[in-house]
């Protein structure tokens, strides 16, 4: 088959198939693929060697248009249509390594903001290799093994629930940390009968009252917008305000993550594997990236060091 007529009737074929595709986790990413589909079947009459050119050299720059044809190639097959979307091969652009804050800097930071902030931004750094946002966000008091609390055991377990691509994990978390929230839970009035925190999420970003209606017609649309509030909160008034005057460096969520893995790699030898798991990569390769700024942390030290 030399192309693929896109009808109405295939655009609405396709549109159940990523909305009922269980590997499809986040209402953001559905939302991405119909975004540049509902272009691509308005503009283009089929789908061929040329129009693939077409809507890449399009639309690709600012939308994931490459990965809304891999789904759609996903489709065909399931659909048994003979046709088979072909990409060429390019050189990926280099990673770029995000800014990094070094432990100290990142303690006289916290110093200078109110308690639950602080809290907040010591929970994204100090369980496992440092949390996503939305992970933060999505943290429950019950994902916590407080039963795991003891004068002999110097951590305790964390249960990283429905994460990126719909996968959970469980991070170990130091004692010492596991102890502020237990303090900060007594402040906001969660201690329970047990003596030990109890409810929903830790961090609330006006859960109750946000949205409310949304919650009882679609509590997955619901739940997609709170995160991206909460989002939208975290950045406003955490990063925009107490670490845009770091100088020269852009400090970022995703950096506390690369902060914290550098540190616990380069100062604690914790090894690779164990990075990678924390952090959640379904791939080592992408944790690797940290091994390259240690590499070239000791490139810049024996050049300082020299010989005889």
């Amino acid at each position: 088959m030399e192309n693929v007529p896109l009808t109405s009737d295939l655009k609405d074929k396709f549109y159940t198939f990523i909305e009922t595709d269980e590997r499809i986790t986040s209402l953001h990413t559905i939302k991405s693929y119909k975004f540049i589909a509902e272009k691509v079947f308005e503009k283009y009459d089929c789908i061929s060697k040329d129009t693939v050119r077409a809507i890449l050299k399009r639309y690709n720059k600012r939308t994931n248009a490459k990965a809304m044809l891999k789904k759609l190639n996903e489709f065909f097959i399931d659909e048994d249509i003979d046709y088979n979307i072909r990409f060429r091969k390019g050189k990926k652009p280099p990673r770029k390594i995000p800014d990094i804050l070094t432990k100290q800097e990142l303690i006289n930071i916290l110093n200078t903001m109110p308690g639950v902030y602080k809290m907040m931004v010591s929970c994204i750094y100090n369980i496992g290799s440092g949390l996503r946002i939305s992970e933060l966000i999505n943290l429950e008091w019950k994902d916590i093994k407080w039963e795991q609390m003891s004068m002999d055991n110097p951590i305790i377990e964390v249960t990283i629930k429905n994460s990126k691509r719909g996968k959970s994990r469980t991070v170990p978390m130091a004692k010492e940390s596991a102890i502020a929230l237990i303090q900060y839970a007594s402040e906001v009035g969660v201690i329970g009968a047990s003596g030990l925190p109890e409810g929903g999420r830790i961090f609330d970003f006006g859960e109750d009252s946000f949205k409310n209606d949304l919650k009882i017609i679609d509590s997955k649309q619901w739940d997609f917008e709170y995160v991206q509030h909460s989002y939208d909160w975290i950045m406003w008034h955490i990063f925009r305000k107490y670490f845009k005057n770091v100088a020269n460096r852009n400090i970022t969520p995703h950096s506390l993550r690369h902060s914290r893995s550098t540190e616990l790699l380069s100062e604690h030898n914790v090894s690779i594997e164990n990075i990678s798991r924390w952090l959640g990569h379904s791939d080592i390769s992408t944790t690797m990236i940290y091994l390259h700024m240690t590499n070239k942390n000791d490139r810049e030290l024996m050049g300082k060091i020299g010989g005889v």
